[in-house]
């Protein structure tokens, strides 16, 4: 209900149900100054459930709020005196890394002022609490503490991992910061593919009819310096034919630029058909985080005779080279490597022939990449796939969003493949192919 007059604006809402809860709040108003001549608020077990065809699908909150306050100053700068509680909520979302149970929110409010503490489970053993001060009066200013132990954290679609953060997030002069410590003690990541969104347009790709980024209307200035401290107690990586357990600190700061190193410890890396142990495996990083240095050993021993794979270099361009222990030539070293003996027959120097050739397609990955994009390929790919004698290197791209183009040359065979696939549905797919058979097939997959 409202009453307007010309020196006083009265308004009042009324808003009850059995399951509801209860919400009022009274305000009077001077029109001509714009100040809060009176005002008051009160919650009382207020279920949340209003907020639900706000928030989506995505987001989901439960829980009731409690409090009350007076309220003064102006529309411009208000004055809030009083308290307001979340009580018993629950927060989930597939937008969100973890669960919150029994979310407990308390916010003190004096003046312009407000103090926030706060705490919540997730999962068997997980706690998280949240402290800290807002202020919205003369300029919006905030600093926020987050601590947890034990946080279980879902990040779709490849790992499960257990978090503990100790994170100070601030608000001042317009700049948003966050620091502190995350640690990543245990967990598993295991990928199997790719997410789509990992491969993105290059930073000169321009697409017309859609804004820019970085323009006016943007988003705050972020500055970071986080510390992470990975795999302290067991934290394992299984995808691309690497298992092993990560262990390292990386230290994130602004632009995601990145000083640290990751250790891969118990390492097994199968390549060009064989398991190797990593004997050392180190991603060095002073820069940006998505372009780590290699510094990476992979060895395979027979009876007394090592041999091995080093890669070296730039993420993005590595350097592979093949050594051996007692030194032996390159040819020699990669006979050990792929066959476990030294060359001998015809043969064995027609399957070497292939494997360099399969190690140098390998290691101009990014070059390959390079003129496939510029030929209309996306989402290029090359790798090894199949073990022993049916291993070969395969490189795959798609022309379309449905067509997708494979084409791979055998190790020790010699024999290639070249394939078209078009997709009819998620499940139903047609592909032809042409190598040592033609054939022309339809498939129906079905994941369990």
């Amino acid at each position: 209900d409202t009453r307007l007059q010309p020196q006083q604006v009265s308004s009042q809402l009324r808003l009850s149900g059995p399951q509801l809860g209860e919400l009022q709040a009274d305000l009077r108003l001077d029109p001509r100054s714009q100040r809060l001549q009176a005002g008051s608020f009160r919650f009382a077990a207020l279920d949340l459930a209003l907020l639900r065809p706000l928030l989506g699908d995505e987001l989901q909150i439960d829980g009731h709020l409690q409090g009350a306050g007076e309220l003064s100053g102006s529309l411009a700068a208000p004055v809030i005196n009083g308290q307001v509680s979340l009580q018993d909520a629950q927060v989930r979302g597939s937008s969100l890394p973890m669960d919150m149970q029994d979310l407990q929110l308390n916010l003190q409010i004096q003046g312009q002022q407000a103090r926030l503490d706060g705490q919540w489970r997730s999962g068997k053993r997980g706690t998280g609490q949240i402290q800290g001060d807002l202020q919205w009066q003369p300029q919006a200013q905030a600093s926020l503490r987050i601590t947890g132990r034990h946080l279980p954290a879902h990040v779709e679609p490849y790992a499960e991992l257990e978090v503990e953060p100790d994170l100070l997030l601030s608000l001042q002069d317009g700049q948003l910061k966050v620091s502190g410590e995350l640690a990543v003690p245990r967990g598993q990541i295991e990928v199997r593919q790719l997410p789509e969104h990992t491969v993105g347009l290059s930073s000169d790709a321009r697409v017309i009819g859609r804004e820019q980024e970085g323009g006016e209307g943007g988003s705050l200035p972020l500055a970071t310096d986080v510390l992470l401290k990975i795999g302290s107690d067991h934290l394992s990586f299984s995808g691309f034919g690497l298992n092993a357990l990560l262990r390292g600190e990386l230290r994130l700061r602004d632009n995601l630029e990145t000083r640290g190193s990751l250790q891969l410890d118990e390492g097994r890396f199968k390549a060009y058909g064989q398991n190797l142990t990593l004997r050392r495996a180190r991603l060095l990083f002073a820069g940006p985080l998505d372009r780590p240095q290699l510094d990476i050993e992979a060895i395979r021993t027979v009876d007394e005779q090592i041999a091995g794979l080093r890669l070296s270099g730039p993420a993005d361009a590595p350097v592979s080279e093949v050594f051996s222990e007692p030194q032996l030539s390159q040819e020699e070293s990669l006979s050990w490597l792929v066959l476990g003996r030294a060359p001998g027959s015809q043969d064995d120097q027609s399957a070497l022939s292939r494997a360099a050739l399969a190690l140098g397609l390998a290691g101009g990955s990014p070059v390959a990449s390079g003129l496939a994009s510029r030929l209309g390929v996306r989402d290029f790919q090359l790798e090894s796939s199949g073990s022993g004698l049916t291993t070969s290197v395969v490189a795959s791209g798609y022309l379309t969003s449905r067509l997708s183009l494979r084409y791979g040359v055998s190790m020790f065979q010699p024999a290639s493949t070249l394939a078209l696939r078009y997709d009819l549905s998620k499940r139903l797919y047609l592909e032809a192919a042409s190598g040592v058979a033609s054939s022309l097939d339809i498939f129906y997959r079905k994941d369990y």
